[in-house]
């Protein structure tokens, strides 16, 4: 098909692929900002209570990370939106109306918090240390709000209880019915100490490195309070995925085959359960390291690599796992037990595209990730810009 050929939008693989890689990297963003909207207020008080003036400056450093993934994240909200409701209106019709109470909660959440980000930038070491303790845990608890009210998307459309039309499978009367949902508790739960084990890991890693690189004993002391809340955070993260997994064999089926299909013994064979098993050895490797580098910090003869290998695998095991729990569902869009609702049943069939269009999708959102890491490199790491 040459650059100019006209796309229609039937061709849903495409379609599903660009909403794909929109979520995902969205959600990379957004986890970033969720942990670190939970980990810097109570960072801030275990500090406060030991009095410990420098533990706080490197606080300052995380909060411009958050702000700066906080834009960005921001700036993939826009085009997720946007593109749900010209090329998705079926998915955007249902999630205003079936899902308003959960979108409702999200909404306050956003109102909560992105006052309580500013508020507490602006009042650092302007007002009492209890006071901005408190203002960061009104940022932590919108952080929290938003997660769980667009939690329940992805729960749904694993599984669409309380889907109201009658063109589709269930019909509840009550917006509050889709609470009902089983998948909906443990996944917002394995939502926010995913974001929790992301953030930790990623920071133990960059701060072991920056102490093995310069041996700032304030890069030490930062790694060991991230490694222990990785220790923490990553079992029970493990646990309520081994849940999430169970939950999805018994009310999912469709995607529960595609990924684990040598567990459950059926000759559904696909190459996302192989993906799987890496995925699987991944956060058995983040655990080795972690529990490595923690009794290991002091030693000389650590490799810088080891550090960056636990924050990219970091990383990329978040990825890797959205992927599988996104990807899995295709060619349906809504799972329904054993099978699902087509993604060609939510399409636009009236919108059409050129390839010109999805290469530049793809190359401007390339271009703002590279702005994106350019700009952490500079405020975090070189330390310019974005003034305390």
């Amino acid at each position: 098909m040459l650059l100019g050929d006209v796309i229609k939008m039937t061709d849903v693989f495409d379609a599903f692929v660009l909403l794909g890689y929109a979520v995902i990297t969205h959600l990379l963003l957004v986890n970033f900002i969720l942990g670190l909207s939970i980990i810097i207020p109570l960072m801030e008080y275990y500090y406060y209570k030991k009095n410990d003036q420098d533990g706080k400056k490197i606080l300052k450093n995380m909060f411009k990370f958050m702000i700066l993934s906080d834009l960005f994240a921001g700036v993939w909200a826009t085009w997720i939106t946007v593109f749900l409701g010209g090329f998705w209106p079926s998915v955007t019709y249902i999630a205003t109306t079936d899902l308003f109470a959960s979108l409702v909660i999200a909404l306050i959440g956003i109102l909560i918090a992105l006052p309580s980000i500013g508020i507490y930038w602006f009042t650092w070491d302007k007002i009492s240390e209890k006071l901005h303790v408190l203002i960061g845990l009104f940022m932590a608890i919108g952080a929290i709000m938003v997660a769980s009210g667009f939690n329940m998307i992805f729960a749904f459309i694993d599984d669409p209880v309380g889907l109201g039309s009658p063109n589709y499978v269930y019909k509840q009367n009550s917006y509050f019915s889709i609470y009902s949902n089983p998948l909906y508790p443990d996944f917002t739960l394995h939502r926010i100490f995913g974001a929790l084990t992301l953030v930790s890991l990623t920071f133990a890693g960059a701060y072991i490195y920056s102490y093995l690189k310069n041996r700032n004993e304030l890069s030490k002391k930062s790694a060991i309070v991230f490694i222990k809340i990785a220790m923490i955070s990553l079992p029970i993260e493990v646990l309520l995925g081994f849940i999430y997994s169970l939950e999805l064999i018994s009310n999912t089926q469709y995607i529960a085959n595609q990924i684990f299909w040598p567990l459950l013994n059926t000759s559904h064979y696909n190459a996302l359960s192989i993906l799987f098993i890496i995925f699987i050895i991944f956060i058995f490797f983040m655990w080795y390291l972690l529990y490595y580098l923690y009794f290991s910090i002091d030693k000389e003869k650590i490799n810088k690599i080891i550090p960056l290998t636990l924050s990219s695998l970091a990383i990329i095991t978040f990825i890797l796992g959205e992927f599988l729990n996104d990807y899995s569902r295709y060619p349906y869009f809504v799972i329904t037990g054993n099978t699902g609702i087509n993604a060609s049943q939510f399409i636009n069939n009236l919108t059409y595209l050129t390839n010109i269009w999805y290469i530049m999708s793809y190359t401007i959102s390339l271009i703002l990730l590279i702005i994106y890491i350019w700009l952490i490199n500079r405020v975090i790491i070189k330390n310019k810009g974005i003034d305390a």
